[in-house]
């Protein structure tokens, strides 16, 4: 019967299907081709770098460098700069690279927790309003504390790498400001863009000294501490600055590996704590879903709902245990 209903088909049509195939198939294939090209990601790379230094260089101009910071700020960040919660929040936008004024900040985790706010009492009354609000107030700001870590780990993930950069431009006879102008254009943000700013303020007039302590400022990181301290220290008592920036190279890398090698070791602990803190909220999500009269007994009796306050503040406590034995600091 196959055979009979193959024999039935034309031939031409079973041509032109082939040829629709394989002209698809040499499409994706060529179109992969294109967007996969080694030479194409270099361009794209290259252009990316290119906007970033045309970018800094017409923002990082003499004028915004040398002027006082007070004159660049408005009367209500002046205001928010006495208190030291708000200059906490500014480091913090500083060390994210966040580009907004303090008031334009606040103004938009206001609206969060308006917004969160009006959900909540709209839903669950007014507990349901405060606890949308707090939400509200905090998204903001854990959005910001995982961009300013992302850009801290990324920048670290970076720092050794430079260091070599830099410690092969002073062995080859560059000064040391000249081998940060290398640094800034061959290494790619967050990296690239602060040791250019470094460099562009001490271009400006600013003292090397500084132009490092507001790299330091900027970039809150043990490792790039070492740097500055022994970039200063080296200034003034002199020495061998290539073989130190070496060896803090070294330092930094083997920390790398040692840190690699505890997140192995604590991986088993990490995945047990996981399962043990899903697990509870889990089963109430199947019991919900195979007998819901039974489940919710044990949130409307008194005595139920105080079994889950203490069950819930025991999560908490054992989440807290496990994430103190399994992340050690190196």
């Amino acid at each position: 019967m196959v055979s009979d209903m193959f024999h039935s088909l034309d031939y031409s049509f079973l041509i032109l299907i082939f040829t629709v195939f394989l002209s698809f198939f040499f499409l994706i294939r060529a179109v992969f081709l294109f967007l996969a090209s080694p030479e194409r990601l270099h361009q794209r790379r290259l252009k990316k770098r290119l906007r970033e230094t045309d970018r800094l260089e017409s923002s990082l101009n003499v004028n915004t460098l040398l002027k006082q910071v007070s004159l660049e700020k408005s009367f209500l960040d002046q205001m928010l700069a006495k208190f030291s919660l708000f200059n906490q929040l500014q480091v913090m936008m500083l060390q994210a690279d966040l580009a907004w004024k303090m008031g334009t900040f606040l103004a938009v985790a206001a609206l969060s927790g308006l917004v969160l706010a009006g959900v909540g009492l709209a839903k669950w009354g007014g507990w349901g309003a405060l606890a949308g609000g707090g939400l509200g107030l905090l998204i903001p700001y854990q959005i910001l504390a995982h961009k300013k870590k992302r850009r801290l780990h990324k920048f670290e993930k970076q720092l050794p790498d430079a260091l070599d950069l830099l410690a092969r431009g002073l062995r080859a006879g560059h000064a040391f400001p000249t081998g940060l102008q290398q640094v800034a254009k061959e290494m790619a943000d967050p990296l690239g863009t602060e040791f250019f700013k470094t460099f562009r303020e001490f271009n400006h007039g600013l003292n090397l000294n500084s132009a490092l302590l507001n790299l330091c400022n900027r970039i809150n990181l043990r490792d790039l501490s070492f740097f500055t301290t022994a970039v200063l220290i080296q200034r003034e008592t002199g020495g061998n600055l290539t073989e130190i920036l070496e060896k803090i190279s070294i330092l930094i890398r083997e920390r790398f590996k040692l840190r690699n090698q505890v997140k192995a070791l604590t991986a088993e602990g990490r995945l047990s704590g996981l399962i043990l803190l899903l697990l509870p909220p889990v089963l109430v999500v199947i019991l919900m879903a195979v007998n819901p009269e039974y489940e919710l007994q044990l949130f409307h009796h008194p005595m139920g709902r105080a079994m889950c306050g203490v069950a819930l503040g025991f999560q908490l406590l054992g989440m807290w245990c496990i994430h103190k034995i399994v992340n050690i600091k190196v």
